[in-house]
Order: structure tokens, then sequence, then C-alpha cells
């Protein structure tokens, strides 16, 4: 692959480095990022992770989607788009005739919602948001105490920022933990707003805005820090995810050591609960592995990312929006050794995992156009994959 080819994400950053007049060891200074994954990502041999290409983004002046592309099919952005824009557009513009149901029918379906969410179900999203949330509005608004209500907005509204993610719409993402903050601050549980933050988080840093996402999770732990005196296994769970979330960042800015401490610290926390859900999230020794995973394919460090791809072992239970950003995550490592069979394997996972996460997920698509940039000539595979990931092979 030439650096030249805008249709690869490395191409994109190599022709916006160019134009900047900028050599590879002045933007990985500028994005804190290593000379040799920048170099490894434009020539097509090393898939970064959508928090390292929003810090290279970010030095490069430019929005995060330029690097990426084109995302959507024009017809799903126009079925599922003004759903998402409806359901954030405000949050004291209810229609007067709203009524709502009962509180204990809005539960169970937020509870479907969540599921579908971790499920990537996102057209199912898109379509039950906007109604759901008027009529939590309107109960939040005169129902005290607030809590119930507040804690189902704070839910719909990280389902929106899911859907908005998965599109590549930075924008409206942010609103949407904006949203989901302003729920979790009225509902106050404090494990629900470091969980708020913790998704937050991941915004910002897709953004570029890594100090401040760092900041945010050191705030977010000293906030809980005193309820784990109390060896609460939820308490744990929180705390190990915020954990997780500034190792996945360090990483993303070339800080190992801070990186592998977070991630360490977070495996220490998830001994003492098993695989399972927390607050909508996935939690336990699983889940720091492939935090890990990622951590190490985006310090461009092979050896220890094949390490834990190898040894992973995904619970049959796990929700299929993680179980296929692990897959990916997984494929990535083999990438950085050159497995390209192997790393097919995984991407062939990821999508029996979750096809319309395959096809919607920007992180998928990187890793198919790299799998596509190490082969000396294409195959039937690797088209097919192409295919399937929304990409002309």
């Amino acid at each position: 692959m030439k650096d030249e080819d805008l249709t690869y994400v490395g191409g994109r950053i190599a022709h916006f480095r160019k134009l900047r007049k900028l050599t590879q060891h002045q933007l990985a200074a500028q994005a804190h990022v290593s000379r040799s994954m920048l170099a490894d990502v434009e020539r097509g041999k090393a898939k970064a992770s959508t928090v390292w290409i929003g810090a290279v983004a970010t030095a490069l002046a430019v929005d995060a989607s330029r690097l990426y592309g084109t995302n959507t099919e024009p017809e799903q952005l126009a079925e599922i788009l003004p759903q998402l824009r409806r359901t954030l557009a405000a949050t004291d513009l209810m229609s007067p005739d709203t009524v709502p149901g009962p509180v204990d029918q809005l539960e169970r379906m937020v509870a479907r919602v969540g599921v579908w969410r971790r499920e990537t179900r996102y057209r199912d999203i898109a379509a039950a948001l906007p109604d759901l949330v008027d009529q939590l509005l309107v109960i939040g608004s005169d129902q005290v105490p607030r809590s119930r209500p507040y804690t189902m907005l704070a839910e719909l509204y990280r389902a929106a920022n899911t859907v908005a993610h998965k599109l590549g719409y930075v924008d409206l993402s942010l609103t949407a933990t904006e949203r989901m903050e302003w729920a979790a601050t009225r509902a106050g549980d404090p494990l629900l707003l470091a969980t708020t933050h913790y998704v937050k988080a991941a915004t910002l840093s897709r953004m570029g805005a890594t100090d401040h996402a760092l900041r945010l999770l050191s705030r977010a732990m000293a906030d809980i820090d005193p309820l784990l005196e109390d060896d609460d296994q939820t308490v744990a769970a929180v705390y190990s995810l915020l954990h997780m979330r500034a190792g996945t960042i360090a990483a993303a800015t070339g800080d190992a050591d801070t990186a592998r401490s977070h991630l360490e610290e977070a495996g220490r926390l998830a001994a003492r609960f098993p695989d399972g859900v927390v607050y909508g999230t996935p939690v336990g020794p699983a889940n720091v592995s492939l935090y890990q995973l990622c951590a190490e394919a985006d310090l461009n460090e092979p050896g220890r990312a094949l390490e834990i791809a190898n040894r992973l072992n995904l619970p049959k239970g796990m929700a299929a929006e993680r179980k296929a950003y692990g897959e990916v995550d997984r494929a990535r490592a083999f990438l950085l050794a050159q497995k390209l069979d192997d790393a097919m394997d995984a991407l062939e996972r990821s999508y029996q995992a979750s096809p319309e996460h395959f096809a919607a997920s920007n992180a998928v698509k990187g890793t198919v156009t790299t799998v596509l940039a190490q082969q000396r000539r294409g195959t039937d595979r690797a088209t097919r994959l192409a295919g399937l990931a929304g990409l002309d092979a």
C-alpha cells in the first residue's frame, strides 16, 4: 500500500501529515504516540484503536471522521439519525400530550433497550428511544423521589451514545454522554455517575481529548474511593472499569508504564468477582484481559499482544458487543505478528458475534483494510470480509 492511498486510515493520516508538513517523528511527538506505531499504521501493517486515532486526529487538527472516511450507507443514516437527534434534542420540550405509561412497564422496556445495546441491535434501539425518553422526562419532572426515572434515562442516553458512536457521529456521542451525566447526577447514585464517567471518558478520548478523559477518570475514582472500604463487589467492579478505561487511554498515548499499572490494578480488583454485567457494563477477569489486549496492540507490542490473544477465553455468555470488540482486538494482535489467517479467523468470529456491529464499526473497517494492505494479492476470504464490513475490496 502507498501512503497516499486514501482508501485506508493510515493513508489518510499520511496524507494530512504531509499537508501539515510534518515528519512522522514530529506528528508522533505532538500526538504523544510512538513513532514506530505511527509508521506501521501508515503502511497498513498495524491497526490502531479509536482512542489512538483520536489523538492523532487532534494533532493533525482534523476531525477523526476525516481519517475514517464514510462509514455508513446513506439509507442507514436516513433511518437512524433523525431518531437519535430527536432523542437528544432537549430535556424540557416534551409534548404536552405525552401520557407516560406505568413505571414498572417502562422499566421493563428500558431493560430491553439495555440488552439490545449489549447485543448491538442498533435499529431497534433508535426506534424505541424517542418515546421512552419523553415519557421518562415527564415522570422525572413530576415524581418525587426522582432516582428511578433518571436511572432509566441514564441507560437510554447510554444506548443513544452507543449508536451514535457506531455511526461515527462524535458530536451526537458527546451530547448523549452529557445527557447521561445529567440524568445520573439527578439519580443520586455515585456508582451510576462513575459508570457514566467511564463512558464519557471514551467519547472524550476518541475526540483526542485524552488529558480531559484521564482527569475525569481520576476524579471518578476519587469520588467512589471511600466506598471501597465496604468490600462491596459492585464498588470493586465499577472501580475496575475506571482503571481499565484509564489503562487503554494511557496505552493509546504511548505511556506503557501507566497503562499497565492501571490494568494490573483492574485485574487485582476483578479477581474479587466473576465475569458478569454491572451497571449495564461487562466486568470481570475476561474483560480485563480484553482491555490488556487492546492496550498492548496500541503500544505496538506484538509479543505481549499475541500472548494475550492466544490465551484469551471469552465466556460463553459475554455480551455480543464486547465479544465482537474483543475479536477485533485479537485480529489486531495477529496482524502485528503478520499472522493473516489467524487475523481473518478472529474477524470472522467478530462477524458471527454481531453482524450489525461488524457492518457499522470503524474499528472493524480499519482492521479489514489492514488485512487487505498486508496481502500481496487479494483472496476470496478477505474480499468477503470487506464486503461484510461494507467496504469495496
